[in-house]
């Protein structure tokens, strides 16, 4: 999969907020999630169906592998295979 068109791991698919078209006010879809020049930053690129305006935002992210989450969940109820 090109790098323009990965999704990044750490933000939930369904918790990316779908903004409205600046020109027509419909929802707009997300076309693609590349990574920013500055660590921890994703640039997602949103494009209205209706009447095609592009809309480019930054978004931060939390590295899932530093996150507190992941500590919690290692030391959890995780046990070996037996």
């Amino acid at each position: 999969m090109p790098q323009s068109q990965r999704l990044s791991s750490a933000i939930p698919f369904v918790a990316i907020e779908r903004p409205a078209c600046p020109k027509c006010k419909a929802p707009m879809m997300l076309v693609s999630i590349e990574p920013a020049r500055a660590r921890g930053v994703d640039l997602h690129t949103f494009e209205c169906a209706i009447c095609n305006q592009v809309l480019k935002t930054l978004a931060a992210y939390e590295d899932p592998m530093k996150s507190k989450g992941l500590g919690r969940w290692l030391q959890g109820d995780l046990h070996p295979p037996q």
